[in-house]
């Protein structure tokens, strides 16, 4: 099957939404992009796009489709609203829900597929948006193996690595929790030391070198490590009010199985207390200066 005979629609032209669906357009397939902002489509429109003013517009004239929302709840809205992708989806189409979700909602959405003889594919990514830019996320993929298989080619656009988890949906979220749980500790646990090594007088530049020795080969907690010595959180790869609905899928996810989350506990504090002090637009590391404002350093940085 040749590029062109491979009709794409792209929903949620979001950071992460954006720089994945250039990565697709860019690789030379035929796309349709619809967003509720739609000046967001207009680059895409630019560069040879057509732009979709309804859901059911965009199914019409996409046999793929993915879509890069935000939580939860806007996947499930975008499935089930009257017009919505349920309604307007014909069999054999396929859905590549790329949004960080509970896998109980990743099953139910494939399920519901099912039901219209049509594919749910589940395929969360790993990395931030300049990741996703240059091509270079991590990409599980849980749901139909043949299909997943045909859709390698198209997810290679904006993946270096593709990892198939499970034929159940919900089992490639399970693995991104996982992941993302990890980073959400070392952030917290990086605020925790560059906090009491500043209370102890140490040379933060110092501490930063030995937390890049720590951390070596893992780019992401080194640039992370950087942000949290230097305070600087204004540039946003992945935000803070994203890390927070994280934090929350953890708590759902890992209490339905009956394990408490205890790692990222203080880390969900410190999100919900930095966001409430208008730290939401900022990079998810900001999460930190909350670990200083209650070790009694002032110089906190809020809300701007």
């Amino acid at each position: 099957m040749n590029k062109q005979s491979m009709r794409i629609g792209f929903i949620g032209l979001g950071k992460m939404g954006s720089a994945i669906c250039a990565n697709i357009q860019n690789a030379g397939y035929d796309v349709t992009v619809y967003n509720r902002t739609e000046s967001k489509t207009k680059p895409f429109e630019q560069a040879g796009a057509q732009v979709a003013l309804t859901i059911k517009a965009l199914i019409e004239r996409s046999d793929i489709i993915f879509s890069s929302l935000f939580d939860d709840r806007s996947v499930l809205d975008l499935c089930h609203a009257d017009d919505g992708l349920l309604d307007s989806i014909t069999p054999e189409k396929i859905h590549i829900g790329l949004t960080t979700i509970l896998p109980a909602t990743a099953d139910i959405l494939q399920l519901a597929h099912a039901e219209k003889g049509c594919h749910y594919i589940s395929a969360p990514v790993v990395g931030r948006p300049d990741s996703a830019a240059a091509g270079k996320l991590i990409t599980f993929l849980a749901g139909e193996a043949f299909i997943i298989n045909r859709m390698q080619p198209i997810i290679a656009s904006y993946s270096m690595k593709q990892i198939l988890v499970s034929d159940t949906a919900g089992a490639a979220n399970s693995m991104k929790i996982c992941v993302n749980y990890m980073a959400m500790t070392q952030l917290a646990m990086l605020g925790e030391v560059f906090t009491y090594a500043e209370k102890s007088q140490l040379d933060q530049a110092q501490v930063l070198t030995i937390s890049k020795m720590f951390f070596a080969g893992n780019q992401a907690m080194i640039e992370y490590a950087e942000k949290i010595a230097h305070r600087d959180f204004d540039t946003a790869g992945f935000d803070l009010s994203a890390g927070l609905k994280d934090a929350l899928i953890f708590d759902a996810a890992f209490t339905a199985c009956g394990v408490k989350p205890s790692a990222i506990l203080g880390a969900k504090d410190n999100l919900v207390a930095a966001n409430a002090n208008g730290l939401g637009h900022k990079d998810w590391s900001a999460l930190t200066e909350i670990s200083r404002k209650l070790a009694g350093l002032n110089d906190v940085v809020m809300s701007v």
